[in-house]
């Protein structure tokens, strides 16, 4: 009885996260808008864009993320969203490390949706691993077909994102951060 529920409960789970990815992918593309022209700034400091391209890269990674977050909702485009949002990760998560093997970790990456920037370091580039590692697992969900995702997983997302705001504040604190690896 035992192995029927565990494929059922991961489904579950898997839809859970999807809702948890899109939710945080749709808030990420709302915070380009709200801050497109620091964002701009960032594109160019963090990504090393040129002036010039950056209203336009920071467009493309907008489109994507909301593309990304739209497909992670529906059924048949679930393992698509999935994908797309494991390539934002796994790109931002580069553009992270480079920052920090650069020695570049007081530039502002745009990845905290509150004002204040907060120096690169290992808990950045892992929140982009388990984001990343998050998204494959939904993928891979998809392709055994996956469960629409129902008001309760909304509601599991909704709960992940405010924890995963709440985590994001408290790794911002300064005691924390003193001992220069975080």
């Amino acid at each position: 009885m035992g192995e029927a529920y565990l494929p059922g409960a991961m489904q579950s789970l898997a839809a859970q996260a999807a809702a948890f990815e899109a939710l945080l992918l749709a808030a990420s593309a709302a915070h380009k808008i709200l801050r497109w022209r620091q964002l701009q700034d960032v594109a160019r400091q963090f990504a090393r864009v040129p002036a010039s391209l950056a209203a336009a890269a920071l467009g493309v990674a907008l489109l994507a993320e909301i593309c990304a977050a739209s497909l992670l909702i529906g059924v048949p485009y679930r393992a698509a969203g999935a994908a797309l949002a494991a390539a934002l990760w796994s790109g931002y998560l580069g553009l992270i490390v480079r920052a920090i093997l650069q020695d570049r970790r007081d530039v502002d990456c745009g990845c905290s949706f509150g004002p204040v920037s907060r120096p690169l370091g290992v808990f950045q580039a892992a929140r982009n691993v388990a984001l990343e590692a998050l998204a494959i697992l939904v993928w891979m969900s998809a392709r055994d077909g996956a469960v629409p995702v129902q008001a309760s997983e909304v509601l599991a997302g909704l709960a992940l994102l405010a924890l995963y705001g709440a985590l994001d504040q408290v790794m911002g604190l300064r005691p924390l951060r003193s001992g220069g690896v975080v």
